[in-house]
């Protein structure tokens, strides 16, 4: 254990190191002047991206192995802030490109990585820190689901008609005729292999050996497999010692598997926890009375301090910037007084700034958009990332501006003795006295504000405070803030309740269980090529895994990256039909443990009629959505919501009920509420462009897959086929295969996979392999997506506010490299 822990604090110091590189790069000495060249900007753009995207898939990795409670705290600190600044450099890029989908073979290429490198890490803390929420909510799920089943309500499909007396005789017969014919080939069976026995028995002459004779036997297979054995363990020793094998890790990572290790975290925890409370109180029992003294005397001597050396008492702050507790920094007298130089000339700026005229102040912000658009912006202070804090004064050195590491803190940290990886004790009470300390400055500050001046010692007859100073000043020690009251259910009816009508209604789903990786595909190896060239390539299956990512599974998952990254309250998966969109739906839900609610125009037929009842309905479930999030609200076939014109056999379903109230509930989420819109839509086309961009923020264009996706040796064709059973043999063409598929989904081949690969044709793999021809005859039989539909679905993509910009910034740079061409031909012809 002690080995597999030293290795993960190795990679956890050296990942720090790397991001102490990363942010030394961002963060030079002297402010960058900015990029004019738009792809210079975005490779390195795409550099960062590419470099953190490392550093975070090292850092999850030491998260999800180690095993000490308060090494996994600050991790996770770490954690958090590298994949916030993932997310920023991802909405630069798009901001950029004006582009979802961004093409970095050429940095691949620089920094020599795999396309691998590209994956996006998906933390298991999302789920395996809810565990127990996640598994008794599925058997609540479960159960009412079982009791909804006999009575049939909304939304379940009546059951098949009964079968006809003769039908169900025969399938009887039948079953029973097969039963019958199994058991005669086994009793058949069986008698070859006696009379096998016997003959060869009787060809050798072989006597039955004795009781001696079998025991020898027995012995001599058994020190035979033990001596193998001790060879085997022998060799794995030797390789180590000449250095061709970890010493370590083959040894103890088998000793130690990844489950065992997981108990240990949540018994650790749970130890941990427990320690904060009794240090913390005996703290406050031992060491609180001399913390109130010291912080007394230590206020005292301030005042009297900033008195004598000022000649006048300092003025109190304001409880928004900390109340009295920034009294105990660290200030000159004349900060102090109010006679610090820089302190003046950022009066006289304000003071500037709020004489300019509007125009030019509108103007210096366009400048200041502009510059910042071009240039790297430094990791922002919020993700707790060790940097410069924001408003740096140029005197201070760069090196004075960083936070310590605690990485560093744990790397020199002698842990010999600590063999077993629990809590330090040390490190928690000096945790615990500043918080004791915190609470000691409220009760101080309430002590005093039951004096009408302040605190009672500087109005004593021999304070060095004259008594009206102190009545008319006071004191605060310390500042508070009051949180906003968490949500709450409405007093008639319980969450409970709520969440039961809803899963009766049909509105509150069971999630499929899908992984994010079984969205299978490979990577466009040459999208730079193709841009560059003036080629719009189409997006790899793993762009848009890579989208689902970051948008959606990074931001349910972590409560912090949630409240602080870019927020993303709706995002829309258009694409044609099979290509995958509610699968990837389900992998949401499955990857962050969120509920899924359905809210298809086609699975509220019926439900809530009328005005008041859509309220309802909109209020339960984005009431249960934020109580019980993270969340997911689908809404499939999202252009029937937005109709441009409903068609006439649609019109009683009314789809466009949600049109007006689905927006407006959007709007009424907060930051901190974990809850995403996803729509999905193979006719895009058909609804009001406006109104749908509106509603969902985020657009992905879902392509069907190419040919790299469906050749291959993990890719659709050979996983498809694996997961229902198939192997894959010689006899098997898959680049053939591959290439005749052209044209059709991945829901075409699944069913076409489905329908060869059926229980009979599963027991004659080994005599008869498979061949392409039987999938194709399938294949043949299903309607491909023509290019008039992908045509017709990348125009309208076009009209999207992203596709405007894309649009205009292509016209824009096609117009420069013309007039640059014209320019160069008028100058030849002068000469």
């Amino acid at each position: 254990l002690t080995n597999v822990m030293n290795t993960y604090t190795k990679m956890w110091l050296e990942s720090q190191a790397a991001l102490q590189e990363l942010l030394a790069q961002e963060l030079p000495s002297q402010p960058p002047q900015p990029e004019k060249d738009q792809r210079l900007f975005f490779h390195m753009l795409a550099t960062l991206f590419l470099r953190y995207m490392q550093i975070l898939r090292c850092l999850e990795t030491c998260y999800d192995q180690m095993v000490h409670p308060q090494k996994r705290h600050v991790l996770r600190q770490v954690l958090d802030g590298v994949m916030g600044r993932v997310l920023e450099l991802k909405n630069e890029m798009v901001e950029v490109e004006f582009s979802e989908y961004h093409y970095m073979d050429d940095v691949l290429q620089d920094l020599k990585f795999t396309p691998a490198d590209m994956e996006v890490p998906i933390p298991k803390y999302f789920v395996n820190q809810r565990a127990k929420a996640l598994k008794e909510r599925q058997q609540v799920l479960c159960d009412i689901l079982a009791r909804m089943e006999p009575s049939m309500p909304h939304g379940v499909s009546p059951s098949r008609p009964p079968m006809l007396r003769d039908e169900a005789v025969q399938l009887v017969q039948m079953a029973e005729r097969r039963r019958q014919g199994r058991l005669r080939a086994k009793f058949m069976r069986e008698i070859r292999r006696d009379e096998e026995r016997e003959r060869r028995a009787r060809e050798s002459g072989a006597k039955e050996l004795d009781r001696e004779q079998a025991a020898t036997c027995i012995q001599k297979v058994w020190k035979g497999c033990l001596q193998r054995r001790c060879t085997k363990l022998e060799r794995q020793r030797e390789m180590a010692f000449i250095g061709m094998v970890s010493p370590s890790l083959p040894f103890n990572a088998c000793l130690i598997p990844t489950e065992f290790r997981h108990l240990r975290q949540a018994e650790y925890e749970a130890e941990y926890q427990q320690a904060l409370e009794s240090i913390r109180e005996g703290v406050y029992e031992m060491e609180g009375p001399d913390m109130r003294e010291e912080m007394k005397e230590q206020l005292r001597q301030w005042f009297i301090e900033c008195h004598d050396l000022t000649g006048r008492f300092p003025e109190f702050p304001d409880e928004e910037i900390g109340g009295s507790s920034i009294l105990f920094a660290e200030k000159t007298p004349e900060q102090v007084s109010g006679q610090d130089p820089a302190e003046g000339q950022r009066k006289k700026d304000k003071k500037k700034d709020k004489d300019t005229p509007k125009e030019e102040k509108q103007k210096k912000g366009k400048d200041k958009k502009l510059f910042s658009l071009f240039k790297c912006s430094p990791p922002c202070e919020k993700w707790g990332l060790p940097g410069k804090p924001p408003g740096g004064g140029g005197g201070r050195e760069a090196a004075s501006n960083l936070r310590p590491c605690p990485a560093a803190v744990w790397g020199k940290r002698d842990e010999s003795s600590n063999l077993e990886q629990h809590y330090e004790p040390e490190l928690i009470k000096a945790q615990m006295r500043k918080e004791v300390e915190k609470e000691l400055r409220l009760q101080v500050r309430g002590r005093d504000r039951l004096c009408p001046g302040g605190p009672r010692e500087l109005a004593l007859p021999g304070s060095h405070f004259p008594r009206d100073y102190v009545l008319n000043v006071g004191l605060c020690v310390g500042h508070s803030w009051i949180p906003g009251s968490p949500h709450s259910c409405s007093p008639s009816r319980t969450l409970d309740s709520l969440y039961e009508e809803l899963v009766l209604q049909g509105i509150l789903k069971q999630a499929q269980h899908i992984q994010l990786a079984d969205y299978t595909g490979d990577f466009c190896y040459l999208g730079t090529t193709l841009r560059m060239a003036g080629i719009e390539p189409t997006p790899s299956v793993m762009d848009i895994r890579q989208n689902i990512a970051l948008y959606a599974i990074l931001r349910l998952g972590s409560p912090t990256l949630h409240e602080l990254a870019p927020q993303v309250k709706s995002l829309l998966l258009a694409g044609p039909a099979g290509t995958g969109k509610k699968m990837l739906v389900h992998a949401v839900c499955t990857e962050t443990g969120a509920n899924l609610f359905d809210l298809s125009p086609d699975n509220l037929v019926g439900k809530y009629p009328g005005k008041s009842g859509l309220s309802m309905m909109i209020h339960m479930v984005f009431k249960v959505a934020r109580l019980m999030q993270p969340s997911v609200i689908w809404v499939g076939n999202a252009e029937k919501t937005f109709y441009k014109k409903v068609p006439k056999e649609e019109k009683e379903a009314d789809p466009k009920r949600l049109k007006k109230d689905l927006p407006k509930a959007l709007k009424m989420l907060k930051p901190e509420d974990r809850v995403l819109l996803i729509g999905t839509s193979d006719k895009p086309y058909m609804a009001d462009v406006k109104t749908l961009c509106r509603a969902y923020e985020r657009i992905l264009l879902i392509p069907r897959p190419d040919y790299a996706s469906r050749y291959g040796e993990r890719m659709i064709w050979q996983r498809l086929i694996k997961k229902h059973g198939g192997t894959v043999t010689g006899a098997l063409d898959i680049s053939a295969l591959a290439k005749v598929s052209d044209g059709y989904s991945q829901g075409h081949m699944a069913q076409a996979v489905q329908m060869v690969l059926t229980e009979r044709r599963i027991l004659q793999l080994p005599k008869k392999p498979l061949g392409a021809g039987e999938f194709l005859q399938l294949l043949a039989k299903a309607d491909p997506i023509y290019s008039e539909e992908e045509r017709t679905l990348q125009d309208w993509y076009l009209k999207t506010p992203l596709g405007k910009k894309r649009l205009k910034a292509v016209q824009e740079r096609t117009e420069g490299k013309e007039a640059k061409g014209k320019e160069k031909k008028e100058k030849k012809g002068k000469k």
